[in-house]
């Protein structure tokens, strides 16, 4: 929960207000499809990529923050400070497995300037604490932070790699980073010496399935996961809205043509490592 918004500079992103909380709480206990963790941790609220498709969007309290999905986001100020407690008080300890982030990207465009994502990582490190740590993302930013990720004894960055085409990507996720930078980032990090998983989920239409795999393959990631997107469903139950399952079969794209590009995409991973799909994958680092 949050308190006190106050109206923050504007984002590096325009069109995206951004603002500020007082949060109560950082560290939500995990449950349903995050149920093997403990904690999940989300730095901001709203998200500056607003991919249509988001199941984040229906976790909003208010329906014209839901409406307005994709041009907000708010920043919560005591993130750092709350985590830092958390590990004073023994609330964050050796072991805890903490998802960063469930309903956010934690690598949003304003983190270059706020930088309260690295901050978090410094606090549980100058705290001595070692969770297992999964960072879920799409932004190359995080590499920036790879001086402190490296650091950490448990710990995966999840990078998501939805299409292997950018026109794809354009069409389903116009405010997100390029799939070129996305491999880039996932390079970068696992020559830094950064375990890596790469999230295909979910699974947007792939031009060339067997190239794709491949390209996954090369990365020799930790962990590969996939789904196809939700069906709709109620407010706050994470649906994926009909409109955008209506564009996508208007492109050639449904639940066959899902399974055709995850068998083929398993083939050519090979030995690489199983492509899980759902609850399967996204296991704590």
């Amino acid at each position: 929960m949050t308190c006190s918004n106050a109206v923050a500079p504007s984002s590096s992103q325009p069109g995206v207000v951004v603002s500020t909380s007082e949060a109560r709480s950082i560290l939500t206990p995990a449950s349903g499809f995050m149920q093997r963790y403990r904690y999940t941790l989300n730095p901001y609220a709203g998200c500056a990529f607003g991919c249509p498709y988001c199941y984040a969007r229906a976790f909003v309290f208010r329906a014209a923050e839901e409406e307005s999905w994709g041009r907000w986001v708010t920043a919560k100020r005591n993130a750092i400070e709350l985590v830092a407690a958390a590990c004073r008080s023994g609330d964050l300890a050796d072991g805890d497995a903490v998802y960063l982030s469930s309903v956010t990207d934690p690598y949003q465009p304003i983190e270059r300037r706020l930088r309260l994502t690295r901050g978090i990582l410094e606090a549980i490190l100058t705290a001595g604490v070692q969770p297992r740590l999964t960072v879920q993302t799409r932004s190359p930013l995080v590499v920036r932070d790879v001086d402190l990720l490296r650091r950490f004894e448990h710990l995966r960055v999840n990078v998501t790699v939805s299409t292997d085409s950018d026109a794809i990507r354009r069409e389903y996720e116009p405010r997100c980073p390029p799939i070129t930078a996305r491999f880039g980032a996932l390079e970068a990090l696992a020559r830094a010496g950064v375990r890596i998983g790469v999230s295909v989920s979910p699974m947007l239409p792939i031009e060339d399935p067997r190239g794709f795999g491949a390209r996954l393959a090369a990365l020799r990631a930790d962990e590969y996961v996939t789904q196809y997107l939700k069906p709709p469903a109620p407010r706050s139950a994470g649906g994926t809205s009909r409109a955008v399952l209506d564009r996508l079969r208007a492109d050639g794209w449904g639940p066959r043509e899902y399974r055709h590009a995850a068998t083929a995409i398993r083939v050519a991973l090979g030995e690489a490592g199983p492509l899980l799909e759902g609850m399967q994958g996204y296991a704590p680092a």
